[in-house]
């Protein structure tokens, strides 16, 4: 039963072979660019991922560093702040005065200052 079957040797089964070779061989060359471009490709995609990760990290990093800095300029503004206060305060005169009667004895015409020692402060104090 089982018949042999053989092909027709003529100019259009030999045209036929050969467009059928030629386009398997440009079937392997569409393959093998696609696989190339394919990975180039890839390889892209894993550069700007790597790159996007890192971005991610460094403006995390920089968000931390600008919180911790603003921080920082409050506690610097507020210490302005108090240094223009105390600025006001040394060029007023009755703050001076009230320095140097403090603390250097200085008394005005007629006064009398009188001392007294820190010892007896401190006692006076508990009593």
């Amino acid at each position: 039963m089982a018949k042999k079957i053989r092909t027709i040797e003529n100019e259009y089964m030999k045209e036929q072979a050969k467009k059928h070779r030629v386009n398997i061989k440009s079937s392997k060359i569409v393959r093998k660019r696609m696989a190339v471009f394919g990975g180039i490709l890839l390889a892209i995609l894993l550069f700007l991922t790597v790159l996007l990760l890192f971005q991610m990290n460094t403006n995390r990093e920089l968000k931390q560093e600008q919180a911790s800095q603003a921080v920082e300029l409050e506690k610097l503004k507020d210490k302005e702040i108090a240094l223009k206060e105390r600025l006001k305060q040394l060029n007023s005169k009755e703050y001076i005065e009230k320095i140097a009667r403090s603390e250097y004895f200085l008394s005005n015409d007629g006064e009398v200052i009188f001392k007294i020692p820190e010892k007896d402060k401190k006692k006076d104090l508990t009593e």
